[in-house]
C-alpha cells in the first residue's frame, strides 16, 4: 500500500505552523514568497533570497513513532510553545512524533521518502 501527500498539503501545515507561531511580518512573507520542492530525499522551501531544507535523518520501523529530520529552518523566529505538541524542533533537528495505536503499531513502514514534489509513504502490512 502507497500514501502519496502532494506538496499543497505540506504547504497547508507549514502555513499552519507558520500562522500559530511567528509574527503577522512573517506571515505574510512566508505566504507571498514560498516556493517548495521535492528533490532527492529533501524538501527545499525558498523564501525570498533564503534558502531552507528539510532532510530525513529517520524513520521508525512502523507507522508510529519518531520520524527525525534534518534542518536548517530559522528556529529563533518561531515560538516554540506554539507548535503542536507532536513536533519539536531544536537547533538542526526536527522530531515529529506519531502516536501508536492498534493500527499503527502493526503497520510496517516499508519506505519514506520525497521526491517528484510528493511525499511517498509505502506500507508493508
Amino acid at each position: 500500500m502507497e500514501i502519496i501527500i502532494d506538496k499543497d498539503f505540506i504547504m497547508d501545515i507549514l502555513n499552519g505552523i507558520i500562522k500559530f507561531s511567528s509574527s503577522e511580518f512573517l506571515r505574510k512573507i512566508f505566504n507571498l514568497s514560498t516556493k517548495i520542492n521535492f528533490v532527492d530525499n529533501m524538501i527545499i522551501i525558498r523564501v525570498l533570497l533564503f534558502k531552507y531544507t528539510i532532510k530525513i535523518a529517520g524513520t521508525p520501523e512502523t507507522v508510529s513513532g519518531i520520524y527525525t529530520f534534518e534542518h536548517n529552518l530559522p528556529i529563533n523566529f518561531i515560538n516554540q510553545e506554539k507548535i503542536p505538541k507532536y513536533l519539536k524542533i531544536d537547533k538542526n533537528r526536527l522530531y515529529l512524533y506519531i502516536p501508536e495505536n492498534i493500527f499503527s503499531k502493526n503497520i510496517l513502514l516499508k519506505k519514506f521518502i520525497f521526491e517528484s514534489n510528493k511525499i511517498h509513504v509505502i506500507l508493508s502490512v
